[in-house]
């Protein structure tokens, strides 16, 4: 394993003492019981006593990765708070530098000897030597977040996620249902190069296959960010005036559409997507501004990692090495449905 010089230089580290309670007033599952079996790990589970060390490693601490650090939060209060464990959170300082960061955090918690990592990373192959040492020291890890997962790598015990191409199909299958028959001209910002950017345009561009009244005139990169998304909305705005259609692949980007379609004096006459349904996005679709978005279930996210942690490490259960949530499309007509309570913290005491 790659030793590296400073263990925690730069990064946002924050240790969380948890009091707890073991009523809930609000009680979200996993989508899959992780009391079944997990063929494909050479881990095995075990029955620590509490309370039990959990290192969170996300990609980047964003408005996404807070909500499933809340379902994290809540969970662990359910089960018992500090009497069950104590949370390390541990992040990379920026989405650039993730990767440069992420494999010194993890040899970090490593030496730390924690008895569980929840572990989301943009490149599993890259931080695989990582994912095997914490295996090799009887760290198991779990994967959230994850779009896909490599076939080469026996060590992790679990991936908490969901279908990222099937959640960008549905905004599609949304779009068919919409514009149905109408010419419709369509701009994609994109985030950077990489799986779930892939995965998202993909489960779009899929579900457009057979509906030739749909042009995708502009694709392009406007890296995940709310100022970029506007910057290349406005650029395609005025090569493309006549564009009907917006989908962000992430919140963010739809958001920065917004503006620029705003400003261009035309939000009534471009409808705008987006994806992840964050607070902003809540927000401006109830503002009359976003039209659509789909919600993945982060704090539900959050919930089944350590759901599965406790079946796993403490209760010595066996585990599906898939834990997928579901994903709901929200637009004007349902948006009053979604539980705002989602997107932060709620104390279970």
């Amino acid at each position: 394993m790659r030793k590296l010089a400073t263990p925690l230089a730069g990064l946002a580290v924050i240790a969380l003492a948890l009091s707890g309670c073991s009523t809930s007033n609000q009680a979200p599952t996993t989508g899959d019981s992780p009391a079944a079996a997990s063929d494909g790990t050479v881990m095995e589970p075990t029955t620590k006593d509490t309370p039990i060390k959990i290192a969170f490693v996300p990609v980047v601490m964003n408005t996404s990765y807070d909500m499933v650090l809340s379902g994290i939060k809540e969970e662990i209060e359910r089960q018992g708070g500090d009497d069950f464990a104590e949370l390390l959170v541990q992040a990379p300082s920026g989405n650039t530098s993730s990767l440069q960061e992420q494999p010194n955090i993890l040899e970090g918690l490593i030496q730390q000897d924690v008895d569980a990592i929840a572990l989301a990373t943009e490149d599993q192959n890259a931080v695989l030597p990582y994912i095997k040492a914490a295996a090799d020291k009887g760290i198991p890890v779990f994967l959230f977040n994850m779009s896909e997962v490599s076939a080469d790598d026996p060590y992790y015990v679990t991936n908490v996620s969901f279908d990222q191409y099937g959640a960008s199909h549905q905004i599609g299958e949304w779009a068919v249902d919409h514009f149905g028959d109408e010419p419709t001209k369509v701009a994609v910002l994109e985030g950077f190069p990489g799986v779930v950017n892939t995965q998202r345009k993909d489960g779009f561009v899929d579900a457009l296959e057979g509906h030739d009244n749909f042009e995708i005139v502009a694709s392009q990169a406007a890296d995940w960010t709310r100022a970029k998304g506007q910057s290349v909305t406005e650029n395609i705005l005025q090569a493309n005036p006549d564009v009907d259609f917006i989908y962000g692949l992430y919140d963010e980007m739809a958001l920065g559409a917004v503006a620029a379609v705003k400003g261009a004096g035309r939000l009534g006459d471009i409808v705008i997507a987006g994806y992840d349904n964050t607070r902003d996005g809540y927000e401006s679709i109830k503002a009359g501004e976003l039209t659509v978005t789909v919600d993945t279930a982060s704090k539900a996210m959050g919930v089944g990692v350590v759901q599965a942690i406790k079946a796993f490490v403490v209760d010595g259960k066996k585990i599906d090495r898939s834990i997928m949530q579901k994903t709901v499309v929200y637009d004007a007509s349902n948006i009053d449905s979604f539980d705002v309570s989602n997107y932060t913290y709620v104390p279970q005491n």
